[in-house]
């Protein structure tokens, strides 16, 4: 970003409040002390910024200043129109019918120049989001309680049960097609993670209740942890297929190092939480992926793997034919119970 540009950002963060010398430096990726320069050009150029020192000071844009009408450049208009875009590919989303007349408004400011360059670079541009089919009946309560850490009733369908829990919501964020809802379970005495288009239900709670719900929330989140147990390193290489599997996944994805013309090593610290998660996923990359540890580990895919061919072997007698050719020495008696 050049000066220009920074200094008319600079402006326009300073029009939402308060900020702090580091907090812009963190926010346009550059020294606290080109922020500070900034600053001092901003008010050569009579912009009337207020510095208020001392703890949590910082500066501000004094009372009743505003820009001049948005004025956006080919890259910004670009980078506005493929974001609003982004947000179409889910089947339902918060500000459902904002989200298009919000898009029909900035094409509305862009010049027919500028839409003229920069379309050609939108239609090279793509959103890779599964398609969903779901409606979201109750984001609307969530995202009104959130403010306020208000508290709400819900009917969620999990994959094992249905049934009501009283909830706080905290945030809500969009993944793989899904929206979804962390939010603090009285049930559960924790923070969980709850699907949004699986609730069927949500009610008010009354506040005379919600105030002691909090209490008790807060004393339970205050309370020592029993200490978890530690993470488990686990190793494996993985050809390219498994590779770009393992990129898809939030929390691993960063953790690949190629080590060799198609191959690439896996390793990562595995929360003791998420062990199940582990072994389905290397399951699941087959012949594309070999852990090297744990041991533990290596022995539950391949107990996986003996479930699953013990349950197609009897499922099919030809098959138990070709695999006795094959693994002359394998108890197909035990394997199907005869």
């Amino acid at each position: 970003m050049n000066k220009i540009n920074r200094l008319a950002a600079i402006v326009m963060a300073l029009q939402h409040g308060l900020e702090t010398a580091h907090s812009l430096a963190d926010k346009f990726e550059v020294s606290r002390r080109t922020i500070l320069r900034d600053i001092q050009s901003l008010s050569e150029m009579n912009v009337p910024i207020i510095a208020i020192s001392g703890p949590g000071g910082g500066f501000r844009l004094m009372e009743g200043y505003v820009l001049p009408p948005l004025q956006l450049d080919p890259v910004e208009a670009a980078t506005l129109i493929f974001a609003l875009e982004g947000i179409s590919h889910y089947s339902d989303t918060p500000f459902q019918e904002k989200r298009w007349t919000v898009m029909d408004k900035i094409k509305g400011i862009i010049p027919d120049d500028v839409m003229a360059r920069i379309d050609p670079m939108l239609k090279q541009l793509n959103h890779c989001i599964p398609e969903r089919n779901y409606i979201l009946h109750h984001l609307e309560p969530l995202l009104a309680c959130i403010p306020e850490q208000g508290w709400l009733r819900i009917l969620y369908r999990s994959a094992a049960r249905q049934r009501w829990i009283q909830i706080r919501p905290i945030r809500i964020y969009a993944s793989a097609g899904f929206w979804y809802c962390d939010a603090y379970s009285e049930e559960h005495g924790e923070q969980r993670v709850f699907r949004v288009d699986r609730i069927l239900e949500a009610e008010s709670i009354d506040s005379s209740i919600t105030e002691q719900l909090t209490i008790d929330a807060e004393r339970e989140l205050s309370q020592p942890r029993p200490m978890a147990k530690p993470a488990v390193r686990i190793r494996a290489r993985l050809s390219y297929c498994a590779m770009v599997e393992a990129e898809q996944e939030r929390h691993i994805g960063e953790k690949l190092t190629e080590i060799a013309p198609d191959l690439w090593e896996l390793s990562f610290l595995c929360p003791a939480d998420q062990w199940e998660w582990a072994v389905r996923f290397f399951y699941r990359l087959g012949r594309e992926a070999e852990v090297i540890e744990p041991e533990e580990l290596r022995s539950e895919i391949r107990q996986h793997a003996e479930d699953v061919c013990r349950l197609y072997v009897c499922a099919n007698p030809n098959s138990v034919q070709l695999h006795k050719r094959r693994c002359p020495n394998h108890d197909y008696r035990a394997d199907c119970n005869l």
